[in-house]
């Protein structure tokens, strides 16, 4: 009797236990797939950027993808509960005064890495690989998504013209985003009659000062205004990005009207602007250069290869 008792009472035990553990197995797979890949269709793209520039203008370029990935883990990949001041109170984390030796060059202050960060906000192992694998999500994820596939022309672009300018940005302090953004704008992705016939990335025209070739193009100026101006020709794209600089350089006007002194993109595109390099305009007449440049920086993400600059000069990879 007692052993026939005893297997009453152990069956609906074990039954019960083997129950919680299978509920338990199922909510974890649904843990594990529902958090496994970041939201993206949730994640306000535009917002992020908007706040980690906020952050970093007169300062250094804060990474929003590195903001988002860690919102992902903060907020359970619910991003309906990140709000704008959330942003950029976690923008602000990642910047930092500078006591170290290794500096970018004219700034006080320091980047924050991503580990760094996860630290301070207490990320435990779990955290912590849930926000790489983020990171990981968000490599080709930018305003203009379906432009920057790892095989993209649009990358392509951008990948064969990065290395020139960093050099650039090294040189002269002409940030790498405002020159590739440049070369978009101006040449149409490398696509221009002007870029395909004179390697001319930037439009810049063959004044007294140019002793090269030369090719006559019809070119517009102000509201659609159409006029025929001489250009310059170069051997290669890269000869094209060392004139640019070069041209910027050398012109006062550029250096009166800040873009040397300038430390971030929007800074410097705007500098670029009110020394006169373009004299686009909307139908009110009014400049839209800089923000055309901004725009395209922020769509193609540019504004990272800024911060991986400054990070390479932060850890004493440059010098």
């Amino acid at each position: 009797m007692k052993n026939c008792n005893r297997k009453k009472i152990i069956f609906p035990v074990v039954f019960t236990l083997i129950i919680v553990l299978l509920i338990s197995l199922i909510e974890v797979r649904k843990y594990n797939k529902k958090y496994k890949h970041i939201n993206t269709k949730q994640i306000s793209i535009i917002d992020y950027i908007k706040a980690a520039d906020e952050a970093s203008k007169g300062k250094l370029q804060v990474n929003w993808k590195q903001m988002a990935a860690i919102d992902g883990v903060r907020y359970k990949n619910d991003f309906s509960n990140c709000s704008k001041d959330s942003m950029r109170n976690l923008a602000e984390m990642f910047i930092a005064e500078n006591k170290g030796k290794n500096k970018v060059k004219g700034s006080n202050y320091r980047l924050k890495e991503f580990d760094e960060i996860m630290e301070q906000l207490s990320f435990d192992k779990n955290q912590k690989k849930r926000a790489e694998d983020y990171l990981k999500d968000l490599q080709y994820i930018g305003l203009v998504k379906q432009n920057l596939a790892a095989d993209s022309y649009y990358l392509e672009f951008i990948n064969e013209i990065k290395g020139e300018a960093i050099e650039g940005y090294k040189e002269s302090g002409i940030l790498p985003s405002v020159t590739i953004s440049q070369a978009i704008l101006e040449s149409g992705w490398g696509a221009s009659d002007l870029a395909m016939k004179a390697n001319n990335l930037f439009g810049v025209k063959a004044d007294k000062s140019w002793k090269g070739k030369k090719i006559d193009m019809k070119t517009t100026e102000y509201n659609n205004e159409t006029i025929t101006a001489s250009f310059r020709v170069y051997e290669s794209t890269s000869e094209s990005i060392k004139d640019h600089r070069k041209f910027l350089v050398e012109n006062p006007r550029y250096r009166q009207a800040g873009v040397f002194s300038a430390k971030h993109y929007i800074e410097q595109a705007q500098a670029i602007e009110k020394g006169g390099y373009s004299t686009v305009e909307n139908k009110n007449g009014d400049k839209i250069y800089s923000e055309m440049l901004i725009s395209i920086i922020r769509e193609y993400n540019l504004q990272l290869i800024d911060y991986e600059v400054e990070m390479q000069y932060l850890k004493g990879q440059v010098k």
